[in-house]
Order: C-alpha cells, then sequence, then structure tokens
C-alpha cells in the first residue's frame, strides 16, 4: 500500500544570535559602539577570518571624522541588505524645535522633514541605513563565505554607526547623505563580485572616489586652508587629549561652515 506522504518538517528558527539581531535598541543617531561583547565577537571572527585584510580600520572619507570601521565590520553590513528597500523607511526622529534651518549639524539629517524630503527625491538616507541595518539579519551566505565564515558568524556582530558611514561614503561617493536609490543599488552591486563574492577593490574605488572629490571640493570652494588649523587642532588633540580639546569641542567646523 501507498504510503501516505509525510508532512513537511517545520520551519527552522533563526539562530539564537539572529533573533536577538532582530531587537536591537537603536537610536536615533544609530548604534554608537561595538560594546564588550560585539568587540570580543570581532576578534573572534577576526582571528577566525580567512581574509587577513578584514582586520584593516577604514575611516570616514571626511577623514578627520571620529568614525573608524573595520573591514569585516564594513562587510557585515553590506550582508545584511541587497536593495535599498529593505531599509530606506525610517521611524525614529529628533525633536525639531531646538534646530535652526542654517545651522550646520549633523542633527538635521535625523529629522522628520528631512526624511520626507528624501522620500519625495527618492534618496536612500545614510541615516537610514545606520538606524535601520543593524536590525536586518545577516543573510548572505557567498559574502560570508568569501572571508572564511559564515552567517552565523555575523550574526552575533553589532552594526554600528561607523560601520555603516564608511559604507555608505563608498556607496555615495562623495560625503552626501542623500542618494537616489538605483545608484545605490548599482553601486552595491559592484561591491559584489562573480559568484557573490565580497569584491573588496570595488569598495576601495567608491571610497576611493568619495575621499578625492571631497579633498576637491576642499580646494574648489577656497575652504582648503582652514584645513591645515581643523588638522593642527586634530593632532594636539590626538597628542594631549586631556588636555587639548578635538575641532568639535571647539566648534571650529561650524566657523568652517562660514568661511
Amino acid at each position: 500500500a501507498t504510503q501516505p506522504a509525510r508532512p513537511p518538517p517545520p520551519p527552522r528558527p533563526p539562530p539564537a544570535a539572529a533573533a536577538a539581531a532582530l531587537n536591537v535598541v537603536v537610536e536615533a543617531d544609530g548604534v554608537r559602539s561595538l560594546g564588550e561583547e560585539g568587540e570580543a565577537v570581532l576578534r573572534t571572527l577576526l582571528e577566525k577570518c580567512s581574509d587577513k585584510s578584514m582586520g584593516d580600520v577604514w575611516r570616514r572619507s571626511a577623514f578627520w571624522e571620529n568614525e573608524t570601521a573595520s573591514l569585516l565590520e564594513i562587510v557585515n553590513v553590506l550582508g545584511r541588505w541587497e536593495r535599498c528597500s529593505e531599509w530606506k523607511d525610517r521611524t525614529i526622529f529628533i525633536d525639531e524645535t531646538d534646530l535652526r534651518a542654517k545651522d550646520e549639524d549633523e542633527r538635521q539629517a535625523l529629522t522628520t522633514g528631512r526624511h520626507q524630503m528624501a522620500l519625495r527625491l527618492g534618496c536612500g538616507e545614510r541615516s537610514a541605513m545606520f538606524q535601520n541595518v543593524p536590525n536586518l539579519p545577516f543573510t548572505n551566505a557567498k559574502i560570508a563565505a568569501s572571508v572564511g565564515l559564515t552567517v552565523d558568524d555575523f550574526q552575533a556582530l553589532p552594526v554600528t554607526r561607523a560601520a555603516c558611514n564608511v559604507l555608505f561614503d563608498g556607496l555615495a561617493e562623495s560625503r552626501s547623505g542623500l542618494i537616489p536609490y538605483k545608484v545605490l543599488d548599482e553601486r552595491r552591486a559592484r561591491m559584489v563580485g562573480e559568484g557573490g563574492a565580497f569584491d573588496q577593490a570595488g569598495f576601495r574605488v567608491g571610497w576611493a572616489k568619495s575621499c578625492i572629490l571631497f579633498i576637491f571640493g576642499l580646494f574648489f570652494f577656497g575652504k582648503a586652508n582652514f584645513i591645515w588649523v581643523l588638522l593642527a587642532v586634530k593632532f594636539a588633540h590626538d597628542w594631549q587629549p586631556d588636555l587639548i580639546p578635538g575641532p568639535k569641542e571647539m566648534g571650529l567646523f561650524k566657523v568652517w561652515g562660514i568661511v
């Protein structure tokens, strides 16, 4: 007699780390640090990783910005989405009442007005990436395998604002915080090579363009002379951080905005 067909097995629940990753508490300005547990996970993964260049540290294209991320952290962001439609809509905003339209303040990018403008223009926001991607699971097995790791390995590694910002610099090929959806998706595709592996050269080219165009803009708009003041203060702050405030603390970026 013909045996009745067995019912399909129930779907496997996601790993505990993956479930936790979907409940990350994210503030308006993103996840600012890995935390002690995240740092421990990063060290473990870097030891396990077959590609030792994953430990290379990358800065923002505006090189004085105090945000850095290892290449592995950048891959961790890239492997959590394929199209910007997965993270373009955000629901976390700041109160606009204490902001003035003319203020050169990064908080302007976190307002409801900026998000509504981005939607009207059909653009993905830098802030939407660092607010939403921390709660997207890592799903790209091919990207993970290309650096000697697995999807489960990446699930426990937090997504930080810094890693999102460095990647977004490479995708934007500028310091812009708004990039058309189609352009974002096309540039993301350039960072994935044949067979779905992470294309490090593709990322490097995008980031280099961002850095070069930014430096060119400094000279083109006549602000290059003031950069030496910023750099001098930055180096002095790094040398004696307890005694000498940094450029942001001294308000030099607001001064630079009107130079």
